[in-house]
């Protein structure tokens, strides 16, 4: 007589005695084989989870040696430089219309911009734009103690809608970064309103690029006319010179400024990242891109 066992997710259940010659049929003829056929069928146990060591959290002081390192590195190559926070944003707009457009990760609730905005103030600082950082870096303006820049990139319609007006309210400056074959597009700024807002002294308006490709998969010809011909069509509409420029997608490359350098830029912003502004780095101008929340988590 033999046992029939049936395997159940992986537990063995012993059903009843049976005949060996029974058994046979299947194929296990012998004890070895039997247990052979076990063994393949047996569920491997979990392996256990493994522990995770949690990764320690860098106190204020620790964050503040490491900005100190970076700072002293940077200025040695690329000095005279400065910590300026440049702050970047794109929409401006009500949570609902921002879901509408799957443009959350882009956007700024307008209380909540005010409130950022009223923050800045009531810490003390000094809202300065492009112009003055760079005349900074070259010694031609004297910075406030504590000092930071707003941007503004794509040129959507909720700049003049809603950052503008604030921008009035507070005499804040601003610059504005606009993709020109998109002006007058749904949800882009026409050029009459490019042109007020411009007009008020507050906000500077710079090249966004004709319609925002990643430059570095362009030829040097595709890239000049990225560049050149936006600043040309920015410059026709609104009578003043285009002296700064975002890269699209912070994509940046030496041919790119190079281009800027020969066409009379000053200055070039990327997407994120937190060096410190330096003289000799004016088209790697650092920005910190600014989300829903205190300003308080940035360290300001």
């Amino acid at each position: 007589m033999g046992i029939v066992f049936l395997i159940v997710g992986g537990a063995i259940v012993r059903l009843k005695r049976e005949p060996l010659s029974r058994l046979r049929k299947t194929g296990l003829s012998t004890k070895s084989q039997f247990a052979e056929f076990l063994g393949k069928n047996r569920s491997t146990p979990p392996l256990p989870t493994p522990t995770i060591t949690p990764t320690p959290t860098l106190t204020p002081q620790q964050i503040a040696e490491i900005q100190r390192k970076k700072f002293e590195e940077f200025n040695q190559k690329y000095g005279p430089c400065k910590y300026v926070p440049v702050l970047m944003y794109h929409h401006v707009m009500p949570v609902d219309q921002a879901k509408a457009i799957l443009a959350t990760n882009l956007n700024v609730p307008p209380e909540i911009f005010r409130q950022q905005m009223d923050y800045l103030i009531g810490k003390g600082y000094a809202v300065i734009d492009l112009d003055n950082l760079v005349a900074g870096l070259n010694g031609n303006f004297t910075f406030p103690s504590k000092s930071v820049v707003l941007t503004f990139d794509d040129g959507y319609r909720d700049f003049f809608d809603t950052v503008y007006p604030i921008l009035i309210e507070k005499n804040l400056k601003a610059t504005v970064f606009v993709i020109s074959q998109f002006v007058g597009g749904e949800r882009y700024m026409e050029w009459w309103q490019i042109r007020e807002a411009a007009s008020s002294g507050l906000v500077l308006v710079g090249d966004h690029t004709l319609n925002h490709p990643y430059l570095t998969k362009l030829s040097e010809e595709e890239l000049k006319n990225q560049i050149v011909s936006a600043k040309n069509v920015i410059e026709q509409n609104l009578g003043t010179t285009v002296k700064f420029f975002a890269y699209p997608y912070g994509s940046a490359n030496s041919l790119a400024k190079e281009i800027l350098k020969e066409n009379n830029f000053l200055g070039a912003v990327v997407t994120t990242n937190v060096n410190p502004q330096c003289k000799g780095l004016p088209f790697d101008l650092s920005r910190i891109r600014i989300g829903a929340g205190s300003l308080s988590r940035y360290g300001f």
